[in-house]
């Protein structure tokens, strides 16, 4: 609905209704890149929002997709069929930049990028193309390779682009949750049980892979040190 835009443009003084005409987002389609926790509550808000929902995720189980109405799909086919982007991936080797001027060429033009995830997932100067050429319309970001991105950035200056310093998580309730889990978290490692979110073994969810929370996170530890 260009909401930054017009608020900048009617404290500037200038009334202009017309210049920021938005789109309606009942009947169009949605991909959420990344189907974990963040990604499947925005899946369900934009159910109720009307929008048609579709996700990719290689790791999430078909089931909990299909139990809120979203089906997964692949990669190719989330990007090149989606009126909206959202990402909600990890940043990974193989994430990284993996939205690039190869996927960007890919998507249906006009489309609207969101990007609440990792800023390394977006090759920000092939971005800055898509946005030049029409290919991306409008482009959110939360998030950015560098944080704070440079004074100069043209992509955080573009008229098209919304940005927010990575407040993502800033919330009061958002904030107060995260010390309960160090609090619960340091007490479970006194006690003597498994860090489940320790660097050195990554949370698997138990719905990916079904083994015994000991032999998981045994594995993932020795994988880890293994590749150090």
């Amino acid at each position: 609905r260009n909401v930054a835009q017009a608020d900048a443009s009617l404290k500037a003084g200038k009334w202009q209704r017309s210049k920021y005409v938005g789109v309606s987002l009942v009947g169009k389609t949605i991909a959420i890149m990344g189907f974990g926790k963040v990604g499947s509550e925005v899946a369900r808000r934009a159910k109720g929002l009307g929008m048609d929902v579709i996700a990719h995720d290689p790791y999430a189980p078909v089931d909990r997709a299909r139990a809120i109405g979203v089906d997964l799909v692949s990669f190719d086919d989330a990007i090149s069929t989606a009126d909206f982007i959202s990402l909600h991936m990890p940043l990974t080797p193989s994430t990284t930049k993996i939205f690039n001027d190869e996927t960007f060429a890919k998507m249906t033009k006009g489309v609207r990028l969101i990007n609440v995830a990792r800023g390394g997932v977006v090759d920000e100067e092939a971005l800055l193309r898509a946005l030049d050429n029409g290919t991306v319309a409008q482009a959110a970001l939360d998030v950015f390779f560098e944080e704070p991105p440079p004074k100069d950035s043209k992509l955080v200056h573009h008229e098209n682009v919304t940005v927010t310093p990575h407040l993502g998580a800033s919330t009061t309730e958002a904030q107060e949750g995260v010390a309960l889990e160090i609090a619960e978290a340091v007490i479970g490692a006194l006690k003597g049980e498994l860090a489940a979110t320790a660097v050195n073994a990554p949370m698997v969810s138990a719905e990916v892979l079904p083994l015994p929370r000991t032999i998981l996170l045994y594995l993932q530890h020795n994988a880890h040190s293994a590749s150090v």
